[in-house]
């Protein structure tokens, strides 16, 4: 009988052993499987780049910069084509182009600001911040600069409208650098509509209704996207309209 059990035990020991080596044979090919193509900057520094891909990749910046003259003007144009799969919601071939564009130009902005929307549209919005916060600090087109600082406004506010009731401190500090990201871009451009309209949006979900309606009312007058009836409605259950 004791040999019995001991012959039991081990039997269980070894299909424990082999249930544990399974789970980190699991976790290794999970990790395995990243796409690069679907991170920005493919995953560098974290994931260091074979060389079999470094050949391809200098093949696409010689091919490119020779088909659209510099590699500037390559970057650009790959950017446009992954805005272009951003509003067809075609994120995996949007992320792939702002990829090949920031491998062009790794300065370029519209590379970075592309990584944020996709990431944002993913729904994993501390990283979008990262990369729009990058694109902050690289943009070099005024022209450009108010649409960037209100899309960067709007993600630091959904991120803090999300953030549990436990991490009150830190979603305070988020609608901080939102309503920071919203005054930089307006002092930019006074007239940028959609910076007073997702302003508006913002101030409601940090309970400054007083606020929210002047936002509403300026961008109304600047003719900006019609705000959502929803949002009207709910705004106006916490205060009414000033007239």
């Amino acid at each position: 009988m004791q040999s019995c059990a001991r012959l039991t035990k081990r039997i269980l020991s070894a299909i424990v052993a082999a249930l544990i080596a399974l789970l980190f044979s699991i976790a290794g090919a999970g990790a395995s499987d990243v796409n690069p193509d679907m991170l920005p900057m493919f995953g560098q520094p974290k994931i260091t780049r074979p060389e079999n891909l470094q050949k391809v990749d200098d093949a696409f910046i010689r091919d490119n910069t020779f088909r659209y003259k510099s590699r500037q003007a390559a970057s650009n144009a790959f950017a446009a084509q992954g805005w272009g799969a951003v509003r067809t919601k075609q994120l995996d071939v949007a992320m792939l182009r702002f990829n090949q564009a920031w491998l062009l130009n790794p300065k370029n902005y519209s590379a970075f600001w592309g990584f944020g929307a996709v990431l944002s549209d993913q729904g994993r919005l501390g990283e979008a911040i990262e990369q729009l916060e990058t694109a902050r600090e690289l943009i070099d087109d005024p022209a450009q600069r108010s649409a960037l600082l209100t899309d960067l406004g709007a993600v630091h506010s959904e991120y803090a409208a999300s953030l549990p009731a436990e991490r009150q401190l830190e979603r305070a500090q988020r609608f901080v650098l939102a309503n920071s990201r919203f005054s930089e871009s307006l002092e930019n451009d006074p007239s940028f509509a959609p910076g007073w309209r997702e302003w508006a949006i913002s101030l409601y979900q940090q309970e400054r209704y007083a606020e929210a309606w002047l936002r509403v009312k300026r961008a109304r007058e600047l003719r900006a996207e019609p705000f959502p009836p929803e949002f009207i409605d709910k705004l106006s259950a916490k205060m009414a309209e000033p007239k």
